[in-house]
């Protein structure tokens, strides 16, 4: 015999669903059989589209079988991939040590990690560093994303912060090789997939906030062999939106020649872009190498759909920042500049470059003094500048003009080639 709560329509059903979290939706589902198919549809639509994992053991088979489940391989369009620290992988090897789980209060809190599946992540750094690798990730995570017929998007960033212990110049060197090694074999399972994305990112991204939890690899681990670049040009042949987290400084003697092309020879495998944000380097550390990228970008590249730019944590040079500026002027809608300082030249002839671009629509500002000027250049040491045509109701041309005929006499009073 049937219940009431199974006689009611469907629609009335998917009413009572909306409303509900995991939990709730669990407990309706094990009520019977018939709610159980009822409510399938609508549970996988809302809990499965996008998917959270690292990729220790555990989280990768239940990614596979995720997408061996006909009811499920379907819905998921984006996945999170979060990487830990070396130090939260020891802290998760003492736990599976002591072997108690939950584990004693002594030890803090991971998170991420279930406590049934603390023995098997805390393995995965290790093991990236060992003979295991990359077999350890690569053959699981591309069965995996041959099965995701509808995803599109994959963001690869840290679970958390980077740590206060952290130097500023630079991060411990067992961390720089286990996310660089980690970076090449999730792109080794996109290659062998062959899933085409429109959204790839290293960080956690939000459009007021910026990019946070940034996966920051030092730059040559973009630097694909060009035997690469036709799968990578498959891949990312819709790519619509790219952010890319890359350290620019250099503990070597000598850099290899043309290093700085590596990143430009990557977003340009990425024809149809219309999002780019680029961080190129760490928020307390902010290298002058940057600006040789920034040189390489220029000269470069050309992203004729390009609506939406943003850079991070980087140096520049106003003759080559307001030339890739003039390559993309009759599509770029959007231009973020944040912990940016101006190595040579000024800002103004720049602001002012920007007055011509008839489709801007938003400019935000938020930099750093110009390197080696000991004046302030504009009213504050950090200048914040945001300037929105559709929150201000005012044409962006008139907002520059005011802009830059407010700050002149600072700007006259810098040196030509340090400070604004």
């Amino acid at each position: 015999m049937t219940s009431p709560l199974e006689r009611l329509p469907v629609e009335v059903c998917e009413l009572i669903l909306c409303d509900l979290d995991l939990a709730g939706y669990r407990n309706f589902r094990i009520a019977s059989r018939q709610l159980h198919l009822l409510s399938l549809s609508t549970f996988s639509k809302r809990f499965f589209p996008r998917l959270t994992t690292t990729l220790g053991s555990p989280s990768l088979d239940r990614l596979v079988k995720i997408s061996n489940h006909q009811n499920l391989c379907d819905v998921v369009t984006r996945l999170d991939i979060k990487l830990l620290t070396h130090r939260e992988y020891k802290l998760l090897t003492n736990i599976a040590k002591v072997g108690i789980y939950p584990p004693p209060k002594r030890f803090p809190v991971v998170s991420t990690i279930k406590h049934e599946h603390i023995k098997g992540e805390a393995t995965l750094y290790n093991d990236v560093l060992s003979r295991k690798y990359p077999q350890c990730i690569v053959d699981r995570l591309t069965r995996a994303l041959h099965g995701f017929s509808n995803l599109k998007t994959i963001r690869f960033r840290t679970e958390y912060s980077e740590p206060a212990g952290w130097v500023p110049v630079d991060m411990p060197n067992g961390d720089q090789l286990f996310r660089a090694k980690c970076f090449t074999a999730v792109f080794d399972a996109i290659f062998k997939s062959e899933v085409q994305l429109e959204e790839f990112g290293m960080s956690k991204k939000k459009k007021t906030t910026g990019l946070f939890k940034r996966l920051n690899l030092h730059y040559p681990a973009l630097q694909f062999p060009f035997s690469s670049h036709p799968s990578l040009r498959h891949c990312f042949a819709h790519l619509q939106s790219l952010d890319l987290s890359i350290i620019t400084t250099h503990q070597g003697d000598i850099r290899v020649p043309g290093w700085e092309n590596g990143l430009s020879h990557f977003i340009m495998c990425a024809p149809a872009l219309k999002s780019l944000a680029l961080s190129l380097g760490r928020d307390k550390h902010v290298s002058e190498h940057s600006a040789v990228i920034v040189r390489s970008l220029a000269l470069s590249c050309h992203l004729p759909l390009l609506e939406r730019f943003h850079l991070v944590n980087s140096t520049l040079t106003e003759g080559y920042m307001t030339a890739f500026m003039a390559r993309h002027r009759d599509s770029i809608h959007e231009l973020i500049f944040k912990n940016c300082r101006m190595m040579y030249g000024t800002w103004m002839p720049f602001l002012k470059s920007l007055q011509d671009f008839d489709g801007l629509q938003c400019l935000r500002l938020s930099l750093q003094e110009g390197l080696g000027s000991p004046g302030i250049i504009w009213p504050k040491p950090k200048a914040k500048i945001t300037l929105d045509v559709q929150d201000s109701g005012r044409s962006m041309r008139d907002m520059l003009e005011n802009v830059v005929a407010k700050h002149s006499a600072e700007a006259n009073n810098a040196t030509a080639d340090h400070g604004w």
